[in-house]
């Protein structure tokens, strides 16, 4: 949990918190669908975008770092069309240290993202002096293998 200092902003800007997320891709094989579902979180007003830092690990172990602007190797430069707006928000150490247990022949995608969902909560709470004082988030993986107990559970209940 995230626990953050009893201080009060002395400004309140129109922003939402920030979430940096960092991804493996065990055999990365881009199709679009990643870039796909982030252009519909931006589109929907969900999220914006901030930064996108891949880094690539080869066979040898040598680490290769790539600012993103094309996620699906179409050609096209997906980071324009989901308004990638903080290009080097993310830097080469964060990127580094991500890569640091990534095994040889993979990649992981280093992504900043300001939830624009909460900005007008965010705002609300700071200008009457609010703090946000913990922050948890529960990984899906986690909620997927409780869903599973407790289906599970239900169905020996039933069963017996």
């Amino acid at each position: 949990m995230t626990a953050t200092p009893l201080q009060p902003a002395r400004h309140v800007r129109p922003v939402g918190p920030v979430d940096v997320l960092v991804i493996a891709f065990p055999d990365l094989k881009p199709d679009g669908s990643i870039a796909e579902a982030i252009s519909e979180l931006v589109a929907n007003g969900t999220v914006r975008i901030l930064d996108i830092v891949l880094v690539y690990k080869d066979d040898a172990g040598e680490v290769t770092l790539a600012e993103v602007t094309d996620v699906d190797g179409d050609g096209i430069p997906d980071l324009v069309a989901i308004q990638g707006d903080v290009p080097g928000l993310l830097t080469d150490a964060d990127a580094r240290a991500a890569v640091e247990a990534l095994p040889a022949g993979s990649a992981i995608a280093l992504l900043a993202w300001e939830n624009t969902w909460a900005i007008r909560a965010s705002m609300a709470l700071r200008r009457k002096g609010a703090l946000l004082v913990a922050h948890d988030r529960i990984p899906a993986g986690e909620i997927d293998a409780a869903m599973d107990e407790l289906e599970a559970m239900i169905d020996q209940e039933t069963q017996s």
